[in-house]
């Protein structure tokens, strides 16, 4: 490099090789080599230089976004620990984010909960990379639970996560299904007696009708009307006449059997579900309900048994005609009908 290497400059930035700059007109051979090779080491320490700032701000990014995110963010081990947690956890928890990772993850879920957080938890470590889905009640501080929504998967080396609190939507929802309930079960009670209704009858027999039959079970229908309850009703009046209803229903209900259903199925005709027993048994209950009936009054019941292949309407004609007999034979008795 004769006469003209002492014309090279090195310019460094920040301790590290940037480039070179010849201050002579002209650079041969071996000069050029030398400084295209300055030039592309000084782009490499830039280049490394530019790397380790952008890592730096995308790690500021990061903790960033972990500290202002709404979301429950959350970075869990392998082994079943917190490592890493936004602020958003210490207002939904009430716990401080050293008191979470300080104990596995797991300790704070409802026990109801457990068992489908531990497949969800475990199905991470078996299919890294799959996002699962799943909702459990963690435990805050105060004792209480909040519901959460979760969205986790996992890189084989950390479990990621975002949950979110749903538990004012829980809370909705469970006010919806008992409202929904208490609208169903008005739909199908009747308001006077507190019986089930005829609508609740035509829906529960046809059901209790195929499982006997499926099961090999017995299965009994009576039909009870009160006797003389039209006179009774038109001399003393409709509201002595309901008097009369919620009484026999009262004291007809105490004395069936735990598994019998005594429903008001229009009037002053009431119908019974008896499951299981034999005609004797169904008889004896039948009979003590014929002799509670208050006030004075008396009823005629007919009753019929399902019959291998019979139908619920089959079954309701027969108890009907039963109590057609019953009355035509004198009332206040009880008559089985003929198969």
């Amino acid at each position: 490099m004769r006469g003209r290497a002492s014309g090279w400059r090195v310019l460094a930035f920040g301790g590290a090789l940037v480039g070179a700059a010849a201050t002579g007109a002209a650079v041969d051979g071996l000069e050029g080599v030398v400084g295209r090779t300055l030039v592309l080491i000084g782009g490499l320490g830039l280049g490394l230089l530019a790397g380790r700032w952008l890592g730096r701000h995308r790690r500021e990014d990061d903790a960033r976004f972990f500290e202002m995110s709404n979301d429950l963010l959350v970075e869990a081990s392998l082994d079943g620990y917190f490592v890493r947690l936004s602020e958003r956890w210490e207002q939904v928890l009430g716990w401080t984010r050293e008191e979470l990772m300080a104990r596995p993850f797991r300790e704070l879920v409802h026990p109801d909960d457990l068992a489908a957080t531990n497949v969800h938890a475990d199905a991470l470590d078996l299919a890294p990379g799959e996002v699962w889905n799943f909702e459990n009640r963690y435990r805050r501080k105060d004792g209480t639970y909040r519901w959460l929504l979760w969205s986790a998967r996992s890189d084989d080396e950390r479990k990621y996560a975002v949950a979110r609190d749903i538990t004012e939507r829980k809370q909705l929802e469970a006010e919806r299904d008992e409202l929904l309930r208490q609208l169903a079960e008005v739909a199908t009670t009747d308001v006077l007696t507190g019986l089930p209704n005829r609508r609740a009858w035509e829906e529960r027999l046809p059901a209790a009708v195929e499982r006997a039959l499926q099961e090999g079970r017995a299965l009994s229908v009576a039909m009870v009307d009160l006797d003389g309850f039209k006179p009774y009703n038109d001399e003393r009046g409709h509201h002595a006449g309901d008097l009369l209803l919620r009484a026999a229903a009262t004291s007809w209900r105490q004395v069936l059997r735990a598994g019998d259903v005594l429903t008001r199925y229009g009037g002053d005709e009431f119908a019974v579900l008896l499951p299981d027993g034999s005609p004797a048994e169904v008889q004896a209950v039948l009979e003590r309900l014929r002799r509670s009936t208050p006030s004075g009054r008396t009823c005629s019941i007919g009753v019929a048994r399902l019959a291998s292949g019979g139908s619920a309407a089959q079954l309701v004609a027969a108890a009907d005609a039963a109590l057609y007999d019953a009355k035509r034979g004198g009332r206040d008795r009880v008559v089985a009908g003929r198969r």
